[in-house]
């Protein structure tokens, strides 16, 4: 199964490589989704540096970006990680869920916001990878990244997916979720 990850690199590299291969008749923005098991998310962030070292020997000016990291950033700037903490009695985490995906759900200032700062810089021959999106688990579903940045993306963007595809554009988060209709909006890799 580990060869569909190359399989699905390599379709991803034909496609980055060809400008007239991102115009797509939905006229999709340059957002890719990149759909992988989640039972290989550690087989996967192990080769996003080999991946990265090759995009950048093709031409790219490659930008892994941690969706966890940014998650985090978003819930220390808060400034009440410690308070969720304290409140909580042991087992009961529901309320503190309840809370982080405040924080990275808040309109404006959430981590779709995050993204958008870094999908929307211009930059020349520029790619942004987006990982560790199965640590958003439970607070955020990262399927929603492409419609909310639709028409906003300016570079290359490829989101690394946890999950199952199912149909031509919908997508099940860490094939748990119900079934999501996606977006037409972005370009689907793997996960067949």
């Amino acid at each position: 199964m580990s060869d569909l990850l190359e399989q699905t690199f390599e379709e991803l590299r034909q496609m980055l490589g060809s400008p007239a291969d991102r115009l797509t008749p939905t006229h999709a923005d340059p957002f890719f989704t990149f759909v992988f098991p989640p039972n290989q998310v550690l087989d996967l962030a192990r080769r996003v540096r080999r991946w990265s070292n090759q995009l950048e020997r093709d031409g790219f000016d490659v930008q892994p970006v941690s969706l966890a990291a940014l998650a985090w950033q978003r819930i220390n700037a808060s400034g009440r990680w410690e308070d969720w903490r304290e409140m909580e009695e042991p087992g009961q985490y529901r309320d503190a869920n309840g809370s982080v995906r405040d924080v990275l759900r808040k309109e404006g200032a959430g981590i779709i916001a995050d993204v958008a700062c870094l999908c929307t810089e211009v930059a020349p021959r520029g790619l942004l990878l987006l990982t560790d999106a199965a640590l958003l688990h439970p607070w955020f579903r990262v399927d929603k990244l492409g419609a909310a940045l639709h028409d906003r993306v300016r570079r290359p963007t490829v989101l690394f997916y946890p999950g199952k595809r199912w149909g031509d554009h919908g997508l099940r988060f860490l094939g748990i979720y119900p079934d999501d209709a996606g977006s037409y909006r972005t370009t689907l890799l793997g996960g067949t």
